[in-house]
């Protein structure tokens, strides 16, 4: 930001301080540092967007989400950790249908209708529970053992958990799905 106060704009971010979005070239950045970013930065709505078209929240403590994603090649890999802990949904609208079977006067061709420059908030009326786990070994029908990289590190805090040398971790509550 010190070299080129314009970056956030030409990547289609905002700079949001609390509810109020910040102009990033009046910002003294040689005094911001990590330590103290008082900021936020969202990136606008649009065909640019990392996120996709269409994100799927629901409470949890993590900031997690699914979402769609402008990369659909990623899905053709093997590996596909490129995310920062949310999920990339293949075919989000299918999965949205599929939420919103319950939901009267709601389909995806509906959510599509609303993409654009502006963010918009669709409530579920019906809940949909999520429950997302994380393995890193399978058992195949045949009895194969697969194993799968740890990419979070779990393995190592679960072996410590294990030994008795770790310190466990607070209950994980079950989230809900509440907006789209």
């Amino acid at each position: 930001m010190l070299a080129n106060p314009d970056y956030l704009d030409s990547q289609h971010m905002e700079l949001v301080s609390g509810a109020r979005v910040v102009n990033a070239a009046a910002v003294d950045w040689s005094s911001v540092g990590p330590s103290n970013f008082p900021f936020s930065i969202r990136q606008l709505p649009g065909a640019g967007n990392a996120l996709g078209n269409v994100k799927f929240l629901f409470p949890n403590e993590h900031n997690v989400y699914l979402h769609d994603t402008p990369s659909k090649s990623l899905f053709a890999n093997s590996v596909r950790a490129y995310s920062h802990g949310c999920v990339r949904v293949q075919n989000p609208m299918d999965f949205a249908d599929a939420l919103l079977k319950n939901e009267t006067n709601l389909n995806a061709k509906v959510l599509e209708s609303m993409y654009g420059p502006s963010e918009r908030w669709v409530n579920l009326k019906t809940h949909v529970p999520v429950h997302i786990t994380y393995f890193t070994l399978r058992v195949d029908p045949d009895g194969t053992m697969r194993s799968f990289g740890d990419i979070y590190g779990h393995n190592k805090k679960l072996i410590s958990l294990l030994n008795g040398t770790g310190t466990p971790a607070a209950p994980v509550k079950t989230p809900i799905v509440s907006g789209v």
